[in-house]
């Protein structure tokens, strides 16, 4: 199993204890003719939310400085495609969950900055696994 499926598989087992709603998994999201998958989504019907969830196990450290801006935008166009699938009539909450914050200096803030630019938060499942 490739190191992406096996962080995949063990984020989306972590979602089943401790959410009051059910997590949907691998729910279909179309738009403008195009298909996709959203790894985890999350409808909150008393505040008409969804939560849009993707799950990337990229290796920031292991990227060319020069690489880290166009993968970052290729993720929040994959977020994008599926927050235009649910926006209407509802709020979307969008994430982007990556298994490990980088090391590299400065790299963080970089990648956090290109999320938010698109209203995109970042998750460092590392940094939750030591909060809780």
């Amino acid at each position: 199993m490739s190191r992406g499926r096996k962080f995949e598989k063990w984020e989306k087992a972590h979602y089943l204890d401790g959410v009051k709603e059910t997590p949907l998994f691998e729910t279909p999201a179309n738009w403008k003719g195009k298909r996709g998958r959203v790894d985890i989504r999350i409808d909150i019907p008393e505040n008409n939310q969804v939560v849009v969830i993707e799950i990337k196990a990229s290796d920031w450290d292991k990227m060319k400085p020069h690489r880290v801006r166009p993968n970052a935008l290729r993720h929040v166009r994959q977020v994008w495609r599926y927050i235009e699938a649910y926006v209407s009539p509802r709020e979307v909450i969008p994430a982007l969950v990556y298994p490990s914050t980088p090391k590299t200096p400065g790299r963080k803030e970089e990648i956090e900055a290109i999320l938010d630019e698109h209203s995109i938060a970042a998750v460092w499942r590392d940094e939750y696994e030591e909060d809780s």
